[in-house]
Order: structure tokens, then C-alpha cells, then sequence
């Protein structure tokens, strides 16, 4: 059976990767920086080998990596420092490669495409000056897979996370839906909001991972499902379930153009290329790719748990 570095294994996409690698009875490696964590002990129990450090330690990455077959990289940005993540990305694809590994699927963002030529939107819509150094970043790290050396690359662009709307990720952002009733964003009444199930992506991974040929030299848009931004609010107040109402407020681009100028780093409330997100994806392909996309609805039943512990201050029992 084939074994998976995983990085940033602890987190929404890594940790359903770890659980769907583990169920095909692949073998797991990744590093951690708190082996005491409970995230960690989670993996730990299903059966994933965890070596303590970070990714800017080489001694733990080359030992997690000896032995391994294939790489999942995902890393988190660092909006203060640009550079800083596709020099890790760089140097944690060169360890790969010198260890043996011989495919690698990224995971980065569905933005990268607002800053690619032929894919560009308007230019009256372009990312401003900060995102799209940002999406630059992204791009430079999938060009640090693609350069690695490997038989097999694949690189998985992720739309908007369903998990934003619950803790933790709702404090990246987006708490005036749970303290306001309000969701002020850069979209419009019409344009498709691309949500994608965190548990969609870990499988997208698998299928790349199980046919590298299926998925090679792809630069694949993910997505599990594309509401209008209202209808997806209104099957959250549904699935909280107390009577409460959300409502969408639309920015104009004079609107976004002043939260830009005020220093706005939130990407919904503020970049206008976000409307254009849907022309990327392609949701018949992804069915045929893995099947059984998750709808919204779907992934609120499933994580009705959190859905109570966010909005209704519930624990689960």
C-alpha cells in the first residue's frame, strides 16, 4: 500500500484526507508542532504516524517523508509575509523528491485563476493590489509541485469553505453572520456562490492520488455545490433552526473599492473578481471525477453538532 505525506494533516482537508487514506488502509505520515493536541491524538488513533515539527524543519520533514510514496501540500498563507510560503513549498517539494516521492497534489485557492492569463476576469474586476499578491503567492507555491521533478502532479483549487459559517473557521472573517443576522460580501443577487465540502476535497485528493494519470498536470477548480449567495444563507438560518432570518448585503463596486482603500483584507466583503468565480468551474465534470458532491444542505445535517455550538452556544451531547 502506498504512503501519504500529509501536511497541515490537523486541519479541515488534511484530517479528512488522513481519515479516507486510513479507510483504504494506506499508510499516513505527517509532521505536528503539538503531538498532545487533540487533533492530533484523533489521527494518532486511526492510525497516522506523526513525527513532532514544523514545516520549516528539515530534519522532521525528511523524516516524515522517508518511505513515502506521495505528497498532499497544503499550506496556510502568511499575508504578511508573501514570500515566505512558497519558499517553504519549494523546499518541502525538493525534500520530497530527494526522499523518493514520486507524485505530489497541492492544494491552494480557486483565486490563483483571477491572476492567470486567459482566465483573467474584467479588468475593471481584477483582485486589488493585496489579493493579488496573494494569489501570486498561491501560484508560486503550485509552481513549486510543478517544477519538483515529480511523475505525477495535480493541483486542487478550492472555491468558498461550507466549514466558514462554523467554528472555528466563522473567525476568519465572517462572525457578523452569527452576531448580526447580516452577511456583507462583494458578490450579487445572481452570481453563484462556489461552496466546497472540506470532505469533497480530501476526496478529490484520493482520486488523484489512486489514478495519478486521471488528474495529471490538471489545475482543477473545486467546488461541491453553486447556490445564490441569499439561498445558501437561508438554508443555514434553516439548519440552526430558532426563527432567525439572515440577509445578504451586496456591495457595489464603489462600495468594495472604499472597504480596498480603507485597508479591507476580507476577500468577500471587498474583491469584486469573486462574482466571476463560477466561470472556472465546471460541476458535471467534478460529478463524473468523485460522485455525490455534497449540497449544502447536506453538509449542515452532517455538521448540525457544530452548527448548534456556533450559533446556539450548544455543545454536542
Amino acid at each position: 500500500m502506498p504512503t501519504v505525506f500529509v501536511t497541515s494533516a490537523t486541519g479541515s482537508v488534511g484530517s479528512a484526507l488522513c481519515q479516507q487514506l486510513r479507510a483504504l488502509g494506506w499508510g499516513v505520515r505527517a509532521t505536528t508542532q503539538n503531538p498532545d493536541s487533540k487533533s492530533a491524538q484523533i489521527l494518532k488513533e486511526i492510525g497516522v504516524e506523526l513525527v513532532p515539527g514544523d514545516w520549516d524543519d528539515e530534519e522532521a520533514l525528511r523524516t516524515g517523508l522517508a518511505g513515502c510514496d506521495k505528497l498532499f501540500l497544503c499550506l496556510l498563507p502568511d499575508l504578511g509575509d508573501f514570500n515566505k510560503v512558497p519558499a517553504r513549498a519549494k523546499n518541502i517539494a525538493a525534500l520530497a523528491k530527494a526522499a523518493g516521492v514520486k507524485q505530489a497534489v497541492g492544494l491552494t485557492t480557486l483565486g490563483a485563476f483571477a491572476v492567470e492569463e486567459g482566465t483573467k476576469p474584467p479588468a475593471e474586476y481584477a483582485p486589488s493590489p493585496f489579493f493579488t499578491q496573494h494569489f501570486h503567492a498561491k501560484k508560486r507555491v503550485e509552481q513549486a509541485l510543478m517544477d519538483g521533478g515529480f511523475d505525477h502532479w495535480t493541483i486542487l483549487r478550492p472555491g468558498f469553505f461550507m466549514a466558514n459559517f462554523l467554528e472555528p473557521k466563522i473567525h476568519m472573517g465572517y462572525t457578523e453572520i452569527r452576531d448580526n443576522g447580516t452577511w456583507t460580501n462583494s458578490m450579487t443577487e445572481t452570481s453563484p456562490l462556489g461552496l466546497v465540502d472540506h470532505v469533497d476535497i480530501a476526496q478529490f485528493a484520493v482520486a488523484a492520488f489512486q489514478k495519478p494519470e486521471l488528474l495529471h498536470g490538471r489545475l482543477l477548480a473545486v467546488v461541491s455545490e453553486e447556490p445564490l449567495v441569499q439561498e445558501a444563507l437561508d438554508q443555514l438560518a434553516a439548519a440552526i433552526g430558532d426563527g432567525r432570518f439572515i440577509k445578504a448585503k451586496f456591495l457595489s463596486d464603489e462600495e468594495c473599492a472604499k472597504v480596498q482603500a480603507e485597508g479591507g483584507w476580507r476577500f468577500f466583503s471587498s474583491e469584486t473578481c469573486v462574482r466571476y468565480m463560477s466561470d472556472y468551474t465546471d460541476l458535471g465534470e467534478l460529478n463524473e471525477l468523485i460522485g455525490g458532491l455534497t449540497a449544502f444542505k447536506e453538509f449542515l445535517e452532517r455538521e448540525k453538532e457544530g452548527v448548534k455550538q456556533t450559533y446556539l452556544g450548544q455543545q454536542g451531547g
